[in-house]
């Protein structure tokens, strides 16, 4: 590429083109500078802050910020948008349940932060309704949600464990008294086959003007593998004569139950009763149901066999004696 000569230069300037393009740049300001003293209109946003009674909340949030229409000189205004922060009003609430700001009363605060020359014509809220009471707190337990699915064998240990269990609410009174539980964000996880110990967060409020204590929870997921586990339990008859007998004594029983936990599963961690409590003895049908009373709550699944037993009558031995009849001398 050629690099102009200072000749070329001299040349240019000499010539009408470089008087063309000087009165058309002159032009551009003349035009700029008149243009820039009409008036104009624009927006902005502004933010609104409230200062509250102490031991007061609001019922439901105010809006913290507004859009404000201003109108200027073109150079007022762009001098504005260049060097501004964007302002904030502040309000101070009185102690009253129920109170409302107009639009007048936003101008007026408004206006105090813009330079003179800068008129606000209107702002987007014809009227800001502030409703306040009591501030109250108060703890409730976390309720969790989840989504487990676990590997094939495999199943939780023990009951799953979160910390804090409880967290306290802070906020307006009649909202933070109707609130009995806090549940968290859906806790999902697939393919488990191990314990895991993870960060929950617990659902956002809302009502802004509820506060939590904190935004998450540890929970801890104790999982370990599973197997079937199968013991004889004997059948305790309750309610019946000495005489009555049932058959079979016992039954098979089977559960599932973790590995850490199958050695603690014996006959004596399970209770079966058949109760003859209201049953007529004299009826042909001889059979009475096998109830479950008793079981450890570790395990799950659990199945017997029989689910009823067959009860009959045993002659004692003073009961034959009793049917001999007396052979006379005669």
């Amino acid at each position: 590429m050629k690099i102009p000569s200072k000749v070329d230069i001299k040349n240019f300037f000499d010539s009408d083109r470089a008087i063309l393009v000087a009165c058309i740049f002159i032009a551009l300001i003349f035009w700029l500078l008149v243009k820039l003293s009409q008036t104009f209109t624009t927006t902005t946003d502004f933010q609104i802050k409230y200062q509250l009674p102490v031991g007061k909340s609001f019922v439901s949030s105010p809006p913290n910020s507004a859009k404000a229409t201003l109108k200027g000189s073109g150079w007022d205004l762009m001098s504005y948008q260049f060097s501004r922060q964007v302002p904030s009003i502040i309000f101070e609430i009185n102690d009253v349940s129920s109170q409302a700001i107009n639009s007048r009363l936003l101008i007026d605060k408004l206006q105090q932060k813009l330079p003179s020359d800068i008129e606000i014509t209107d702002v987007n809220q014809d009227f800001i309704f502030v409703q306040i009471e009591s501030e109250t707190e108060m703890k409730i337990p976390v309720k969790l949600k989840t989504e487990l699915k676990f590997s094939p064998q495999f199943q939780l240990s023990d009951s799953i464990r979160i910390e804090p269990d409880k967290i306290i609410l802070t906020g307006p009174a009649t909202e933070v008294g109707s609130i009995t539980f806090w549940e968290t964000e859906v806790l999902e996880i697939d393919n488990l086959k191990k314990s895991q110990t993870v960060e929950l967060a617990l659902k956002s409020p809302s009502n802004k003007e509820i506060h939590l204590s904190q935004e998450k929870i540890i929970v801890t997921v104790p999982v370990e593998e599973f197997t079937e586990k199968s013991v004889f339990v004997p059948i305790t008859i309750k309610n019946a004569p000495d005489s009555l007998k049932t058959f079979p004594e016992r039954a098979k029983l089977s559960c599932i139950v973790g590995l850490g936990k199958y050695n603690d599963v014996k006959q004596t961690s399970f209770e079966l009763i058949a109760d003859l409590k209201g049953i007529p003895l004299n009826t042909e049908k001889n059979t009475i149901p096998v109830s479950l009373t008793r079981k450890p709550d570790f395990v799950r699944a659990i199945n017997y066999q029989p689910k009823s037993v067959e009860f009959f009558f045993v002659k004692t031995e003073q009961d034959s004696i009793q049917n001999i009849t007396p052979v006379s001398d005669n």
